[in-house]
């Protein structure tokens, strides 16, 4: 796969869950709460395609990503937050070799600091609780861009997210959906749109089906659904995962891709 391929793919992937916000996307909602939150992400794919036309992988290539998701949080006012969030990636890939045979290529680093301003609205009725929000966001490059298997795109992105929750004590309907536009590179804008139902159990947590659509200006699209579990152990320490198995994607050249993710993380928050 060319490098170019490589960098397009790396800046589609650093998208992932850009709408969610630390702590949980539940907390804190009072002046002056403040919290923090490590997850631990991993994706996998195998499937090499050509625009959205498997291609056939008799030599076993391959795209595997860790990361490790370093989020924090401080809220101003009940509906004015910022946050920041910098992942450190792990990534290997087994890729082929111009004479015919196939490596190992790996790199280990920070990726881009992405810094936000969720803006909510609370909204209390009978039997009910939600929020609408917007959340303007900026990406930063302090990842490594050089080489040719980069974690970073070295470009400032900014984004822009709409968010909406319904709440009872029995069930939660969450959607959000974001835009991405990068400054160097304006033909690339990334649409991505989550949504998700579940249940409440008794405010201790709950469990949601979302599916999750991500589409870029150049042709490539990520269509994954599976089930997220929340739980509140003490209203100090939070825990989540997720997984999203993908159903339909396609990529914009010859590339990998983004296949399957899984999502555990854990939070606290005072």
């Amino acid at each position: 796969m060319r490098a170019g391929n490589v960098v397009l793919l790396l800046a589609i992937l650093s998208r992932s869950a850009a709408a969610d916000q630390p702590v949980m996307d539940e907390v804190p909602r009072w002046q002056g709460g403040y919290g923090v939150q490590v997850f631990i992400e991993h994706r996998w794919s195998d499937n090499l395609m050509s625009g959205s036309t498997e291609l056939d992988n008799p030599s076993g290539l391959y795209e595997n990503k860790q990361l490790t998701h370093l989020e924090a949080v401080y809220t101003f006012e009940p509906w004015l937050r910022i946050t920041g969030k910098l992942p450190y990636v792990r990534q290997w890939q087994r890729r082929a070799d111009p004479g015919g045979g196939t490596s190992t290529e790996r790199n280990d680093g920070f990726d881009d600091l992405t810094l936000a301003l969720p803006i909510r609205k609370y909204t209390n009725g009978w039997g009910y609780s939600g929020h609408f929000g917007i959340v303007p966001q900026i990406r930063l490059p302090v990842g490594e861009d050089s080489g040719d298997y980069p974690i970073s795109d070295g470009t400032t992105d900014y984004g822009f997210s709409a968010t909406f929750e319904r709440e009872t004590t029995v069930y939660i309907i969450t959607a959000d959906a974001t835009y991405w536009w990068e400054q160097d590179r304006c033909a690339e804008e990334t649409v991505s749109i989550d949504i998700g139902l579940g249940w409440n159990f008794n405010d201790c947590g709950s469990f949601r089906w979302e599916t999750e659509l991500e589409r870029e200006r150049g042709g490539e699209k990520w269509l994954a659904t599976g089930p997220t579990l929340f739980w509140n152990f003490n209203d100090v320490v939070m825990a989540r995962i997720e997984y999203k198995h993908a159903i339909d994607e396609r990529v914009a050249d010859i590339g990998f891709t983004r296949g399957n993710t899984l999502r555990v993380g854990v939070g606290v928050v005072f």
